[in-house]
């Protein structure tokens, strides 16, 4: 198991490389290690040799369409010139039919339409890089670029999630996620959060072991688009999906009537050459215009929003519909998007067009024409067809593009970590056995591995230890890992075994001016809330950081003691921490099932040194005072 600070080194060195390597060579895409031949061999490449050669590929890439870029805009810029020079010919002699201007137009709309092409080309290319040097600043343990740190997900009332680091800067979250839209993040928090455990759990790894390997697709879905979360807005989408303007087919009848009456009124003006006949077209359609005038403003705007949202969706859907999968998950996602006719990509496709038409309304000239025709109209009553068509379907859609990105967060979080391995279930309960485990977010080369072992008769830990010693980095471990399993990625671990289990956790209970209460206060209404969770059907797995250190030892003994045999009455497991070695006689009541087990410190040298290993038994050393004297403080010698 991880325990470590700075300045701790890597033990167990080849424990943490080799045994998850041989545990996962069975899959070799879950793996995350690509494999190819040499000389009869399977040779392993490692992500790092993975994304630099990539990267130099798509940096070639690049430089080239940018080069490509730079000789269409001088070509463009010559050509403009030609134009500009036959156009001035052609006024000259303005009978003649201008050749040589015409020819040079064309010449300029083609070389437009191929330099925009290349321009694309190049931007894609450009992302790439991006993308690829982002991978490798992860691989160094760089995050600061990281796609989101989900601090909007942190719940201080939530059981586990503040306690383990979830969200923020340095949380499990930012070294995970990859989504590009807001519904891909939550989607990727949820499952972090809700300890799914079997079935979804192992269905999640599976498809994720697929895409782990298939770097192209998830650099296909990393390119799509920048800023992207600002562009989708998931729950007014839903809203627009479901709703109904309530406008048609009432308002039919007077659409084809303005436009008959509009159409007479054209044929008449040109016929009469009489501009009397339009303005009454005009005054007619402006009439019905302006009984629906709300109405169809408001389904307007909100389609054109709509349509701009929902074209963010086309990329991942048209990934989606265009690849072959074997696993279970995204085959059924596939199947879940798609529907008899056209696929999502061209339905979203279809409502994105209808949008950049709404979009062209503030021009003038449109603005014009739609005093006679009634665009207006007929493009509310096309955004209500494809509404009622479509719109039940918005929300599978939603969440299918954003199982894809999370579960293409998770893929990556398998490439980028081969050390990591797959969680085993066990129908049996509770369980958590855990061989050379590794805290997930301390970098490998700084990381202490300990196993730990908690079942139907070893179901608490009491965990004792000096100050700085790694008891809190024990419990965190632990919970991360369990919380990677239940959400269905692989684990920083020799290997894991569990049974599907809740969490809670009270590890960093604060006070909450806000709420007025103290920390103390806090803590109990986490207690609270834990044992609640152990009446679960689920069982429960707690993790307590000194328990009931906000008061005197007296309470705390008789206090801790209630609240731990209550969990374990209730069939949970877990681990507590403390300072009080009074708290050490639970694990001699044998209905505890409790096993004492310590972290120590050794002086040497005058200086205090930890190797963040658990060890079986009670601590028998202390360091408070020598802490206290180290950081400068005046205490005596007793």
């Amino acid at each position: 198991m991880v325990a470590g600070t700075a300045g701790c080194v890597t033990v167990s060195g080849i424990l943490i490389a080799t045994a998850p390597l041989r545990s996962r060579l069975g899959n070799g895409r879950r793996s995350g290690l690509a494999v190819t031949q040499w000389n009869g061999l399977s040779i392993l490449t490692p992500p790092r040799s993975r994304f630099e050669s990539l990267l130099a590929a798509r940096q070639a890439a690049a430089g080239e369409h940018e080069r490509r870029h730079h000789a269409f805009g001088y070509l463009r810029l010559a050509i403009g010139v030609m134009l500009a020079y036959c156009g001035w010919l052609a006024l000259r002699s303005p009978d003649d039919v201008p050749w040589p201007f015409l020819i040079q137009l064309a010449l300029f709309s083609t070389a437009a339409f191929f330099h925009a092409k290349v321009v694309r080309k190049m931007e894609f290319a450009q992302r790439a890089v991006q993308h690829y040097q982002r991978g490798l600043a992860r691989l160094n343990g760089d995050f600061s670029k990281a796609a989101s740190r989900g601090e909007r997900y942190a719940d201080p009332h939530h059981p586990f999630s503040g306690d383990l680091d979830l969200f923020g800067t340095g949380g499990l979250f930012e070294r995970m996620c990859h989504a590009r839209t807001r519904e891909g993040e939550s989607i990727l928090a949820g499952w972090l959060l809700q300890m799914a455990g079997p079935p979804e759990a192992p269905r999640r790894l599976a498809a994720a072991a697929e895409l782990a390997d298939n770097l192209e697709l998830r650099e296909r879905l990393a390119v799509m688009g920048t800023d992207l979360k600002k562009a989708l807005h998931p729950r007014a989408l839903r809203a627009w999906a479901v709703a109904d303007s309530d406008l048609f087919p009432q308002a039919a009848a007077w659409l084809y009537a303005a436009n008959f009456v509009s159409v007479l009124c054209i044929a008449a003006a040109f016929y009469f050459w009489m501009l009397s006949p339009l303005a009454l077209g005009a005054l007619f359609s402006a009439v019905v215009m302006w009984g629906y005038r709300g109405r169809v403003a408001e389904t307007l705007e909100s389609t054109s929003q709509a349509g701009t949202d929902l074209r963010v969706l086309e990329g991942p859907l048209r990934l989606l519909e265009e690849s072959k999968f074997d696993s279970e998950l995204l085959t059924e996602t596939q199947l879940r998007i798609r529907r008899e006719g056209a696929p999502a990509s061209e339905r979203i496709a279809r409502l994105a067009h209808l949008a950049e038409w709404i979009d062209s309304l503030d021009s003038d000239i449109f603005k014009t024409l739609n005093y006679l025709f009634l665009f207006s109209l007929h493009f509310t009553r096309a955004a209500d067809r494809w509404r009622r068509e479509n719109g039940a379907m918005v929300d599978t859609w939603l969440t299918a593009a954003g199982e894809f990105e999370a579960l293409s967060s998770l893929a990556a979080w398998q490439f980028e970590n081969p050390d990591t391995v797959a969680p085993e279930w066990t129908a049996g309960g509770p369980v958590i056995d855990g061989a050379a485990l590794r805290h997930p977010l301390i970098e490998r080369q700084m990381s202490v591995v300990n196993d730990a072992n908690l079942d139907a008769g070893r179901r608490l830990l009491l965990v004792s230890g000096s100050n700085m010693s790694g008891k809190s980095t024990f419990l965190r471990t632990i919970g991360l890992n369990a919380v990677l399993a239940h959400a269905g990625a692989t684990v920083p671990a020799g290997a894991l075994t569990l049974s599907p289990l809740c969490l809670g956790a009270s590890i960093r209970t604060v006070d909450s001016l806000q709420e007025g209460a103290s920390r103390f206060y806090a803590e109990l209404q986490r207690l609270k809330a834990i044992v609640d969770l152990s009446k679960q059907e689920r069982k429960l797995l707690f993790l307590l950081d000194e328990l009931l250190s906000g008061t005197n030892s007296h309470d705390r003994k008789i206090g801790a003691e209630g609240i731990v045999e209550t969990l374990l009455r209730n069939g949970a497991i877990g681990l507590v921490t403390t300072h009080d070695l009074a708290l050490a006689v639970i694990a001699e009541k044998p209905e505890s099932h409790a096993v004492n087990v310590h972290f120590e410190d050794q002086i040497i040298d005058g200086r205090i040194q930890f190797d963040y290993r658990m060890k079986p038994g009670v601590v028998r050393t202390s360091n408070a005072l020598a802490l206290m004297r180290a950081v400068g403080l005046d205490v005596p010698q007793r």
